[in-house]
């Protein structure tokens, strides 16, 4: 059964986080994907966590699984929710890891926390969502959730709840799905290590409160609110080239105008086999720390 932890903020919103890996390990707090929940590292798997001796600490942003809305937040809003959880669990420095869209959010982290970051790591990261670059090569299904996100988003919540019926279906129809839609890599990822199973289980957390879900999908369309070249801190970016999730071209367009940014790209990896297949590199660039 999974251990869900609570923390009250000082605005009274409760805020659920999940932890993985070692309880006195190396802290990584990691930002999940759009949508998605606190379970998403479990995908990743708890071996390796343990195998490179690392705490990691997953929150559920507001809206999403059992941490509670918040009204007109921002990707800013996020680092004061970050801190107080740094905070109530005693660690002062930690490292950060964005996957997909918990890419804007590490931005914001390393750019007003600076001191407070061993290091910054951002996966398959997602940009701003209506840019040319991403919808010039997304694929049909995606383009259409976010032009839906963009244009229509009083149609998010009946997207969101045909999302939520996922779980619903047999693993075998799902993989059915899945290799019809997926980069080979992915589809090969996901028939490992029951994660099909693990999948519904976020799906089933995540889609907990369809307009606070529906928040957050809405995020990720609005501009970052702040210069990317004002970035100071170090980030290393990972992407699968095949991705038809995130495009490529996102983080191609952003690394070059973050100063100390730097991308690790494979050839023949998609959206979740980046993370998945190669969490060794990952968990290197996280364990390097930056000098302080």
């Amino acid at each position: 059964m999974t251990d869900f932890r609570f923390l009250t903020l000082p605005d009274g919103r409760r805020l659920s986080y999940v932890e993985f890996g070692k309880s006195d390990g190396y802290p990584v707090l990691y930002f999940h994907g759009t949508p998605s929940s606190c379970l998403e590292p479990a995908m990743i798997g708890e071996e390796q966590f343990l195998k490179h001796n690392l705490r990691i600490i997953s929150p559920s942003r507001p809206g999403m699984g059992q941490s509670d809305r918040h009204k007109n937040r921002t990707f800013f809003d996020w680092v004061d929710d970050t801190i107080a959880l740094a905070d109530h669990l005693g660690i002062d420095k930690f490292a950060i890891l964005g996957y997909s869209g918990g890419a804007p959010y590490t931005l914001t982290c390393a750019l007003k926390i600076p001191e407070r970051l061993l290091s910054a790591v951002i996966v398959s990261g997602a940009g701003q969502m209506n840019q040319p670059e991403v919808k010039n090569n997304l694929d049909l299904k995606h383009r259409i959730f976010w032009n839906v996100a963009d244009k229509f988003p009083f149609l998010l919540p009946i997207v969101l709840k045909k999302m939520k019926a996922y779980r619903e279906m047999s693993d075998e129809d799902i993989l059915i799905r899945f290799e019809k839609n997926m980069p080979n890599a992915d589809f090969d990822t996901f028939k490992q290590n029951n994660r099909v199973a693990l999948s519904k289980q976020g799906v089933e957390e995540t889609f907990r409160d369809m307009n606070g879900v529906a928040m957050d999908v809405r995020l990720p369309i609005r501009p970052l609110g702040f210069d990317l070249g004002a970035i100071k801190f170090p980030i290393t970016f990972f992407h699968g080239k095949e991705d038809n999730t995130v495009p490529v071209q996102v983080v191609e367009w952003m690394v070059p105008r973050i100063p100390n940014a730097r991308l690790i790209t494979y050839q023949n990896d998609g959206h979740v086999s980046a993370i998945c297949e190669h969490f060794d590199e990952i968990a290197e660039a996280l364990l390097k720390r930056v000098p302080a």
